[in-house]
């Protein structure tokens, strides 16, 4: 049926409808046949979450599309009420969301009524369903998509940060702790430690996505219906993973958004600590220079580059982890089945999973972007006696002296500032020390020993994780093997979803056709 016909059908069920005033249903009736009067302005104004819906505006046509597919499957509407309901549906989507009337509690409302001002039958769309499986199930195709998007965003960071790790594998620079100079390390090893830290996050959102993609129609207000339903179908034409079984659980649960947010808030604390090292990195450390379109200047001081992007992802943690407490809060007690309390947990959804994906991709532009300042780095590299640990090993090795022995005077070294000993400094040292090693240290040890380089000394350190050059390499290397086979996973996971999607669509024009 096209367009005009459409028009032409629709011009004749209004004309049928001023016969059987029973044909079509007022907008206002939708949803307030058991009120006598309108809600109260400000309290419609205050309950309504019209506008936050934007963001579930397209899932809830893709619900709709499903639901009246399967009522018209199991016989329990006709094929005319059901290519209306679909031509309907499919013009308000075209519309898009601003062409909604103001004025409903929520999206599903507003869609509804829309609905009915095209065609009489919009008032069998809702057979066999409630809205808090329809909402449910809206929340799910959106967290399911966004987290798809998430876990796109993290494979793509990662592959900046080893392709990083790769070109400056010879790179050394100091490492910290407590923000102190400690000891040198490699910069590649540092940026593998990035990399492992959001390797997590890929696994936990990953987990995550597949508790989400499960599917909730079907149950109804919670005791689900006795209208022949098939939950399967439903349930493969919006690429879900299966159906949500017990139907009080499915409307009644919000573990899965809380669980969403919680694998964006892990994520944003990994993005915050990698944006913390940035603004440090930039600042009065100078081992990078950040790239113009990541920074902003001062209103008022002409010289200055700021990091703001890494500031406002850093900040964008503290929001995301606050809307994880808000969101337990408001669940903490909620007695089953479905709450009106849980309409205050959607927009923590839609903030916490938008948020966490434009910061994980702004992070990956922006490392991408920097330049590292090798030579300042590896000047830095022997600041702060960082080869105080690798003496107190050397005396342990070849001396045989107790590792607490040794730390203690290498310690003393530390404590009369002579942190770049000669073999007479460390052997004062001991004297003061331990008195019983003096001769033997004076035998074992030569001025060599304590010529440490940098590079020599990570060069040492060749255990499994270690910062070694070859253990380094190692590392890169298996972590490239498993990106590329995560690429795989997840490419099979959005084809998946996608294949659901276009057999709807192709059944739905099946339907029209």
């Amino acid at each position: 049926m096209g367009e005009l016909e459409f028009k032409r059908s629709n011009e004749e069920n209004k004309n049928d409808s001023k016969k059987d005033n029973t044909a079509r249903i007022s907008k206002k009736e939708i949803v307030r046949s058991r009120l006598k009067t309108s809600m109260d302005k400000l309290a419609l104004e205050f309950s309504s979450s019209l506008e936050d819906d934007r963001d579930i505006f397209y899932y809830d046509i893709l619900v709709d599309f499903a639901h009246t597919l399967g009522l018209y499957k199991k016989g329990h509407l006709t094929k005319d009420d059901a290519r209306e309901i679909v031509l309907g549906l499919m013009k308000i989507k075209d519309e898009g969301f601003d062409k909604l009337d103001e004025g409903y509690e929520d999206v599903h409302e507003a869609i509804e009524a829309k609905l009915t001002e095209l065609t009489d039958s919009a008032a069998k769309m809702h057979t066999a369903r409630s809205r808090n499986d329809e909402v449910a199930a809206c929340l799910r195709l959106y967290a399911r998509d966004r987290l798809l998007a998430i876990l796109s965003a993290i494979l793509e960071l990662r592959e900046t940060i080893l392709r990083l790790a790769k070109e400056n594998v010879d790179v050394i620079l100091p490492g910290f702790t407590h923000l102190q100079y400690a000891q040198p390390t490699r910069l590649s090893h540092h940026l593998l430690a990035y990399h492992d830290m959001l390797w997590r996050d890929y696994e936990r959102t990953f987990q995550t996505f597949k508790r989400v993609n499960k599917n909730p129609l079907g149950a109804a207000a919670f005791a689900s219906t006795s209208f022949e339903l098939d939950r399967e179908l439903t349930a493969s034409l919006l690429g879900f993973d299966g159906v949500f079984e017990n139907t009080m659980d499915a409307v009644a649960s919000r573990d899965f958004a809380i669980e969403a947010i919680f694998a964006c808030s892990s994520l944003m604390l990994s993005l915050s600590r990698i944006a913390e090292e940035l603004i440090l990195w930039s600042s009065e450390f100078n081992f990078l220079e950040l790239s113009d379109a990541f920074a902003s200047s001062s209103s008022i001081m002409p010289q200055k580059k700021n990091p703001d992007i890494a500031e406002l992802i850093r900040a964008r943690a503290a929001r995301i982890c606050g809307n994880l407490s808000s969101a337990m809060m408001i669940y903490k007690a909620m007695p089953f089945a479905y709450n009106r309390d849980f309409q205050e947990m959607n927009p923590l959804i839609y903030f916490s999973l938008e948020s966490a994906e434009i910061s994980t991709i702004l992070m990956s532009r922006m490392l991408s972007t920097l330049e590292f300042k090798a030579h300042e780095m590896k000047r830095k590299a022997s600041k702060g006696f960082s080869a105080a640990t690798d003496i107190a090993d050397m005396l342990v090795q070849k001396v045989g002296i107790p590792f607490r022995i040794s730390h203690k005077i290498v310690g003393q070294l530390a404590l009369e500032g002579k942190t770049n000993p000669s073999l007479d400094d460390l052997l004062e040292a001991a004297e003061r020390v331990a008195k019983e090693y003096v001769g033997k240290i004076k035998e074992k040890v030569s001025e060599d020993d304590l010529s440490v380089e940098p590079e020599n000394l990570v060069e040492k350190r060749k255990n499994i994780g270690s910062p070694s050059k070859a253990e380094v390499k190692r590392m890169i290397e298996d972590r490239y093997g498993k990106l590329q086979s995560e690429w795989d996973e997840l490419d099979s996971v959005v084809e998946k979803v996608s294949q659901s999607l276009e057999r709807l669509y192709e059944e739905l024009q099946e339907l029209i056709a």
